[in-house]
């Protein structure tokens, strides 16, 4: 076969490029690190460390959504430790009042303390994470309870007509004019509007409502909703953040808001009988936060152990990460040395076959 000059040089030319090339590659694998800088260097390689790198964010976001719980949920502990503190304070004031050497003045003063208590666990109940209030299930961005400055006797129903049948005594609130009308045994008498903040119980709703002066309108006083909402803590995991308020505050087994309210009135009532009634209740509606806060407790735990494994997880993947993409140090230099070793090599054989002096500048 016969071989031109032409042929030659561009044969020689080529080996150089090549040679180069690679000393150019193992020099830049080197630099940064890595074996794999582009998909053509290792396609199979690349598709897994792809695959791995989108697990990994995910985990970094599952990491994130689960400190953010756990922040809401370590002040929701907070909140409700408080809550159990008043809450034994007024239990305290109770049972102190409840005994015959109580007075009408003694009583008095607890009242005004009771009623302070309740202001606090009103502030807490309508307690913000961030821009969110969170005692109101999904209601989010209004305070879910509203403030009772004191109550009055409880109403049947709301309508905006008389009930029928009514037994002697028996209230209701007119939803025409707000008014409340109480039944004499004969008619109804229009005792008016009550004072702004007034709460009162309507027992056929079992809800508790507010009078509003500004509206000239009855507001419920719990503004939230009993949905739960919850955060992805993993791929196929999610975890319920928030109590509902009316769980916590209003609960039917101990309704901590409706006993300090109770209490405070029997207590401006003088009553003893009514001041003993309301310890029991209390007693329910410190177990209602207990209950509550094991709740939080186990929640956190869940949360803790989730993030742990989710740290394993992290760093298992950027191990297998690290095998696929990252470069052996020491055989990348072993490389190098053979390579410049090669180029020299084919510097020299060109100049001896072509006999030419640029070559040596090539």
């Amino acid at each position: 076969m016969r071989v031109s000059n032409r042929f030659l040089y561009y044969q020689l030319v080529k080996d150089i490029d090549s040679n180069t090339e690679k000393l150019f590659k193992l020099s830049n694998q080197i630099s940064s690190g890595k074996r794999i800088e582009r998909p053509s260097d290792d396609p199979v390689g690349m598709a897994n460390v792809l695959i791995y790198r989108s697990d990994l964010n995910a985990f970094g976001q599952f990491t994130r959504t689960i400190d953010m719980a756990n922040g809401w949920l370590s002040r929701t502990d907070a909140i409700l430790q408080d809550v159990d503190d008043l809450l034994g304070r007024a239990l305290e004031l109770a049972t102190s009042q409840a005994s015959a050497s109580a007075t009408s003045d003694t009583r008095n003063g607890a009242a005004d303390e009771v009623a302070e208590i309740k202001n606090q666990i009103i502030s807490l109940a309508n307690s913000k994470y961030g821009s969110k209030f969170m005692f109101g299930g999904t209601q989010t961005q209004r305070s879910p309870f509203l403030n009772v400055t004191s109550l009055d006797e409880s109403v049947a129903t709301m309508s905006s007509s008389a009930p029928g049948s009514p037994s002697n005594g028996e209230r209701y609130i007119n939803t025409t004019d707000n008014h409340i009308y109480e039944y004499n045994g004969s008619t109804w008498q229009d005792m008016g509007l009550v004072d702004n903040g007034t709460g009162i119980m309507v027992n056929d709703q079992n809800t508790l409502y507010v009078y509003d002066s500004s509206s000239n309108d009855w507001i419920k006083e719990y503004r939230g909703n009993q949905t739960s909402f919850y955060v992805k803590i993993g791929k196929t995991d999610t975890l319920e953040i928030n109590l509902a308020g009316d769980s916590v505050f209003r609960s039917s087994q101990g309704d901590v808001i409706m006993s300090l309210l109770n209490l405070e009135k029997a207590l401006r009532d003088n009553d003893a009988d009514a001041i003993r009634a309301q310890i029991g209740n209390l007693n329910n509606s410190e177990q209602v936060v207990l209950n509550n806060l094991a709740t939080v407790g186990a929640r956190v735990n869940r949360l803790d152990h989730t993030k742990s494994v989710l740290a394993k997880a992290d760093a298992d993947t950027k191990e297998r990460v690290s095998d696929i993409e990252d470069l052996d140090y020491a055989d990348a230099i072993t490389s190098l040395q053979n390579q410049q070793t090669i180029y020299q090599a084919t510097l020299k054989s060109a100049s001896m076959i072509t006999q030419l002096s640029l070559t040596d500048y090539i």
